[in-house]
């Protein structure tokens, strides 16, 4: 603007200065190819001026792309560690769940859960250390990258050594309920066992019943036959049976041949007796001295001892 008010300014000025030399016309012509000659250097200074903002703006703009450039991949990679995070969750959770539904109120349930709480506190350590990766620089992230999946590794590893030790502590856990279990079932026969008894002391506590009982245990033994072979050479006996002394007495059977000849038995109905539960008192051919009592039973069918007669 300056350059064109100078130029204006001389060229109205030229006349009057020239009008001394109106004898020689090629002289304004000079002077005005010279003032051309000046603009046009100055343009092209200014055009060179021009050119050189151009290149400057697009290294700036060249800069500035390079510059977003760096910032999307910054971004991307913090997206990058916040899906991997967001995984890591989901996998805490997974992990969290799997506890829950594994608690079985046990010790060793509430130990695997506060090991797994453990490990989501070491995870998320692990999430806030790598947003720390974050704002350092290349190569120390490179650096801290290698650490961290050497860690990351040893981590996994030992996760893995942790779940395998919690599966084998279920399997013994699973044994021990297992044996629980068998040696519940072998108290509850114990106690049906024990009831069973104690409804056959009672039982048995009766005399009439014990007496019943003490007869079927002679019935079943050896001795039923001996009474018998002696039955087939004397005829049938008379019989007397009663009970003898104590807490759980003895059932004593007296059988007297013709008057002559006796055999007395001793047939205990106890549970806990020990073999022999039949076995003979005593025995003769002479009743002088033995009290020979009135019979109460008889040898029935199969000869079998049975009370009345």
């Amino acid at each position: 603007m300056e350059d064109r008010e100078e130029t204006e300014a001389r060229q109205e000025s030229a006349p009057e200065a020239r009008e001394p030399e109106a004898s020689n016309p090629e002289a304004p012509n000079l002077e005005a190819a010279q003032e051309i000659s000046e603009l046009r250097a100055r343009l092209r200074g200014k055009e060179d001026t021009i050119r050189g903002l151009h290149e400057e703006l697009a290294r700036l703009r060249l800069s500035a792309d390079e510059t977003r450039a760096e910032s999307e991949a910054a971004e991307g990679r913090v997206e990058s560690l916040e899906r991997e995070r967001k995984t890591l969750r989901e996998r805490v959770g997974a992990l969290e769940s799997e506890a829950r539904s594994r608690r079985r109120g046990r010790e060793t349930g509430a130990r695997r859960i506060e090991s797994l709480e453990r490990e989501v506190e070491r995870l998320e350590g692990e999430v806030s250390h790598r947003d720390h990766l974050l704002r350092m620089s290349e190569e120390e992230l490179e650096s801290v990258v290698q650490d961290s999946k050497t860690t990351v590794s040893r981590k996994k590893s030992a996760l893995e050594d942790a779940l395998r030790r919690i599966a084998g502590l279920e399997r013994d856990l699973e044994e021990r309920e297992v044996r629980i279990l068998d040696r519940e079932a072998a108290l509850e026969e114990s106690r049906v066992q024990l009831e069973e008894e104690r409804a056959e002391r009672e039982r048995l506590s009766e005399p009439a019943n014990r007496l019943r009982a003490g007869l079927d245990v002679f019935n079943e033994s050896r001795y039923r036959e001996t009474v018998t072979t002696l039955s087939r050479t004397l005829g049938q006996p008379r019989v007397h049976v009663g009970l003898g002394r104590g807490e759980e007495p003895p059932v004593l059977l007296e059988f007297t041949w013709r008057g002559v000849s006796w055999r007395h038995f001793a047939a205990n109905p106890g549970l806990a007796v020990e073999e022999p539960r039949v076995y003979v008192t005593s025995s003769g051919e002479d009743l002088s001295g033995v009290d020979e009592r009135p019979p109460n039973a008889h040898v029935g069918p199969g000869a079998r001892v049975l009370l009345g007669l």
